[in-house]
């Protein structure tokens, strides 16, 4: 892609900056330095892109580069242009993970404090001394011929962002932080280095399979899951198509793009939504119940009720896909009785269970007994905050759920999964495909006594969701 001037890649050494090495030996490169703070694995590198370099005076160095430190990272712009005598494509990778993920009140100023020297203050130095020698440098023309028509270019930066450049992930402040000052420092770039003729773009991945992010997902409970079901692609990116996009807009291809925030995140940020206050009405999903149980795109539920013949055998009384169906919201949801009791210990003889399951639909749940209910919830569709003093038991049958308490923490869970909530206030979102797919919930609630809390009552309240279930009153 015509890239055969001479790189500078700062985090060279693995991940997404080992990986545009790589690309920039394989489509041209005249020479590549790779100034990392592991000097051995920098060097490792220098040997790999000898072997794999397309052009004949290829030349490869490695140099150790602190991005904290001023005069390291000036030294290290300086020995590339006393090596090359240009440089004509600056790459900046180096950056660090969470290692200690926790919520607002409880996050390591410490650790802030880090992540802002390393990314923020990584890239203003970086991205500083990179352009002052840019700004020296001869100009050429960007198709490298006689033609200029796209104009001449003194070179092209690119800082590697990040989606939550963008988008805010929980427990995560230090890093969502950083790579938004990262964002900003690359925009400001831009509108600085433009009437000098150098580009700079920021390129924002969401998440790539990187040991950086292997690290952070083993750090972070729920982190993997969540990943896996935030992509519609299906899968987190691979370095290399990372690489061939920077390899895009230090390329003559990108000539006229300057400024922007390129985001490669396979989809991801499609379902991003506000997910508002508690009592906000989310018409998320609305009109997916097009007709009866089940919701479209899933499964038809089977029920078998099971009994005594005269002989004292068991027997099947009963197949069928439940009772009392129950649409819910904008036709965004429907809920589906599988069965229900009014007392512990429950009624067999007679079968009298069965004729109060069949002929009564039940409230939320019973005081003295249980109710179980399937929900299929429509793409996206999110519950209001709300809380039922009893015993829930939520499993997931199909899909992935977000589970949200009133006290901001969050668990993700993916089918098999189970949740005990305990009288517990709480929201559902259903994360299937993103949000681009319905998902189904069981629920099965059993009453329990009155809860306290230093010696205050909890409240059972159900916002929106109380006209959706027979009998309740605020």
């Amino acid at each position: 892609m015509a890239v055969n001037g001479r790189a500078l890649i700062f985090g060279g050494a693995s991940g997404i900056g080992h990986a545009c090495a790589v690309a920039f030996a394989k489509e041209g490169a005249v020479g590549i330095v790779i100034a990392d703070i592991q000097l051995d694995l920098a060097e490792r590198v220098v040997e790999e892109l000898s072997a794999l370099a397309t052009t004949a005076n290829f030349k490869a160095t490695a140099v150790k580069v602190d991005v904290t430190s001023e005069e390291s990272v000036k030294e290290a712009v300086g020995e590339t242009v006393k090596l090359y005598g240009r440089i004509d494509y600056c790459v900046n990778c180096a950056g660090i993970g969470v290692q200690s993920a926790k919520e607002i009140s409880e996050a390591d100023s410490d650790e802030f404090d880090r992540f802002m020297r390393v990314n923020a203050r990584g890239t203003f130095l970086v991205t500083r001394y990179v352009s002052a020698a840019m700004k020296t440098q001869e100009l050429v023309a960007v198709s490298g011929s006689a033609s200029t028509l796209r104009g001449h270019t003194r070179g092209a930066i690119v800082n590697l962002g990040s989606l939550a450049s963008f988008r805010s992930q929980s427990h995560m402040v230090q890093y969502t932080g950083s790579k938004h000052a990262v964002l900003g420092i690359s925009s400001n770039a831009a509108l600085d280095n433009a009437a000098h003729a150098i580009r700079v773009n920021c390129l924002c991945p969401s998440w790539v399979d990187t040991p950086m992010v292997r690290h952070a997902a083993g750090s972070v409970p729920g982190l993997k899951e969540a990943i896996e079901s935030a992509i519609p692609l299906g899968r987190i990116a691979c370095s290399d198509e990372v690489a061939d996009v920077v390899i895009f807009l230090c390329s003559p291809k990108s000539s006229y793009i300057t400024g922007s925030a390129l985001i490669v995140d396979g989809g991801a940020s499609l379902g991003i939504r506000n997910m508002g206050t508690p009592e906000a009405v989310d018409t998320t999903g609305a009109g997916y119940v097009t007709s009866d149980f089940p919701g479209p795109g899933l499964p038809r539920t089977v029920r078998h009720i099971t009994g005594y013949n005269s002989e004292g055998q068991s027997v099947f009384l009963s197949t069928d896909s439940g009772d009392h169906y129950r649409v819910m919201g904008e036709q965004q949801a429907i809920a589906n009785i599988i069965y229900s009791t009014i007392e512990t210990p429950v009624e067999l003889n007679g079968e009298v269970d069965i004729k109060q399951a069949s002929d009564n639909e039940p409230p939320l749940h019973h005081p003295n007994g249980t109710v179980a209910r399937l929900i299929d919830f429509g793409p996206g569709v999110k519950s209001p905050m709300h809380r039922a003093v009893s015993l829930d038991y939520g499993i997931v049958l199909e899909g992935v759920f977000e589970l949200t308490l009133d006290s901001g923490e969050t668990r993700i869970m993916r089918r098999g999964d189970i949740t005990v909530q305990r009288a517990t206030a709480h929201q559902w979102r259903n994360i299937t495909g993103n949000g681009t797919m319905p998902g189904r919930m069981l629920y099965i609630l059993v009453g329990c006594k009155d809860v306290y809390v230093e010696g205050k009552k909890m409240e059972g309240y159900l916002g929106a969701l109380g006209p959706y279930y027979q009998g309740h009153k605020e």
